[in-house]
C-alpha cells in the first residue's frame, strides 16, 4: 500500500505500556527523533525508578518517582517539551482488542466505547493506555490518536491452541487472544534476517521486567502462544500468576473473595512479588538476595522452570526446535536467566555457550549457543514502537 506524502510528514510518538515500564518514540519519515523508557514504574523493589531520554547522541538518565504509568506519561510529555520535540499523531499500544478488532483503529467516540470494554482484559496495559488517551485529549485536543493491538500477530493460531474445554457456548466466547504479537512480529522478522532461513521451527521468549511469554513459530506463523484469554495465563511474571488451578479461585470465591479482588491478587499481587513476600516484584533484585532468601530463591526458580516446562511442550508440539530466541529486558540483560533456562536443553540438543552468553550485547544480535548444539540459541533485540510506527503509517495512508 502505497503511503501518501502527508502522512508521511507527520510526527508520530508511540507511547508503549509495559507492566512496569513506559517506553516512548518520536518518528517522522522513518526516521527516530526522540527515544526513551520510564523504567521500574510502580515497581516495589531495591532500586529508584528512572527514565532514560535519547536525543541524537545525547543521552540523559533522570531518576523520578513513577507510581503509575500515567504519572510516568505526564514526565515523558514534560521533557518532550523540554527538548523541543513535537508530534502530530499519539499510538498507543492495547494489550487485547477483547476480539472487537481485527487490526489498530483511531480514538473516536464509537470506538472508545469498545476500547473501554476492552480494560478488564489486561488491566495493567489496557487501563493505563485509556488514561494516557485522556491525558493526550486534554493535553493536546488537536492531536489524533490511534491505538494498535498486541494481539493481531496470534490472529491465525489453529482452533486447537486456542480452545479452552469448557462448555462450547462458554468456549465459544472465551478463546486464547494472545499478547506481546508486536514484539514477537519484530522480533521474528529480525531473526528470520539473520538466519537467512524462513523455514523453521522456533521457540520465542519475551521475557519483561512485566509481562513474560513464550511463542511457538513453525515457518513464520504463530502456532501457539503461553498468554490466553488474557496475560495471565502462562509463565510466571513479576506481579502475575502464570498458571494456576482454577479450584483455587473457585475456593477463594467461597471465602468470599469477590472478581475484583481476584484481579488485584493475580494481576498485582502474584507472581515474583507476591512468592518473594514483597521483597521486590524484579528478578534482579531476588537474584542478589537468593542465597539469603528461601522465598526468592524458590520464586526464582519457579520462574525458570515454568519458562522449561513451556519450551519443551512447545517442541513436542511441533515436533523439534530449531531455535531458541531471548528478547526483551531479561531475555536481553540477565545472562544468569539464560543459563538457567538453558541448562536443561540438552536433551534437544541444545547447549549455551558460557562466554558467548556473558558477554553478549543487549543492543545487537547475539548467537549464544555453543559450537556442538544442534539448537541455534539467540538473542535478538526487540523494537515494539517501529511496529506500532509502521501500522499508524498504514492506517494513516
Amino acid at each position: 500500500m502505497s503511503r501518501s506524502p502527508s502522512a508521511e510528514d507527520l510526527a508520530v510518538l508511540a507511547f508503549n505500556v509495559g507492566s512496569s515500564s513506559l517506553s516512548f518514540k518520536v518518528y517522522r519519515h522513518s526516521d527516530l527523533l526522540c527515544r526513551g523508557k520510564c523504567h521500574r514504574v510502580g515497581v516495589h523493589g531495591m532500586e529508584h525508578s528512572f527514565v532514560e531520554v535519547r536525543t541524537g547522541e545525547l543521552v540523559q538518565r533522570v531518576e523520578a518517582v513513577f507510581p503509575d504509568h500515567l504519572t510516568a506519561a505526564r514526565h515523558v510529555l514534560h521533557l518532550l517539551r523540554e527538548e523541543g520535540v513535537s508530534f502530530d499523531v499519539v499510538a498507543h499500544r492495547f494489550a487485547d482488542g477483547g476480539g472487537y478488532f481485527e487490526r489498530g483503529t483511531v480514538v473516536a467516540p464509537e470506538t472508545r466505547a469498545l476500547l473501554d470494554q476492552c480494560a478488564p482484559l489486561a488491566p495493567l496495559h489496557n487501563v493505563a493506555a485509556l488514561a494516557m488517551i485522556d491525558l493526550i485529549q486534554v493535553e493536546y485536543p488537536s492531536v489524533k490518536q490511534l491505538v494498535v493491538f498486541d494481539s493481531t500477530f496470534h490472529a491465525g493460531l489453529p482452533d486447537v491452541a486456542r480452545t479452552y474445554a469448557l462448555p462450547l457456548t462458554i468456549a465459544r466466547k472465551y478463546r486464547k487472544h494472545g499478547f506481546h504479537g508486536l514484539s514477537y512480529s519484530d522480533v521474528l522478522e529480525k531473526t528470520t534476517w539473520y538466519l537467512g532461513e524462513t523455514k523453521f521451527k522456533a521457540v520465542l521468549l519475551h521475557l519483561g521486567t512485566g509481562g513474560s511469554s513464550a511463542c511457538a513459530i513453525v515457518n513464520g506463523e504463530s502456532v501457539d502462544t503461553s498468554m490466553g484469554y488474557s496475560p495471565l495465563q502462562g509463565l510466571v511474571m513479576n506481579t502475575r500468576c502464570g498458571d494456576v488451578d482454577p479450584g483455587i479461585l473457585t475456593d477463594l470465591v467461597r471465602e468470599g473473595y469477590t472478581g475484583e479482588d481476584l484481579l488485584r491478587m493475580l494481576h498485582a499481587e502474584s507472581g515474583l512479588e507476591g512468592m518473594s513476600g514483597g521483597v521486590s516484584s524484579d528478578i534482579r533484585d531476588l537474584l542478589k538476595v537468593e542465597e539469603s532468601s528461601y522465598d526468592a530463591r524458590l520464586a526464582i526458580d519457579l520462574y525458570v522452570y515454568r519458562i522449561v516446562q513451556y519450551v519443551g511442550a512447545y517442541a513436542a508440539a511441533m515436533n523439534g526446535l530449531d531455535v531458541l530466541v531471548f528478547t526483551d529486558d531479561v531475555g536481553l540483560r540477565v545472562p544468569e536467566i539464560r543459563a538457567r533456562i538453558c541448562r536443561s536443553l540438552g536433551f534437544l540438543g541444545g547447549y549455551i555457550d558460557a562466554t558467548r552468553n556473558e558477554s553478549a550485547d543487549p543492543e545487537r544480535i547475539e548467537a549464544l549457543h555453543a559450537e556442538a548444539s544442534r539448537v541455534r540459541i539467540l538473542a535478538v533485540p526487540n523494537d515494539e514502537e517501529r511496529g506500532m510506527y509502521a501500522e499508524v503509517m498504514e492506517l494513516l495512508s
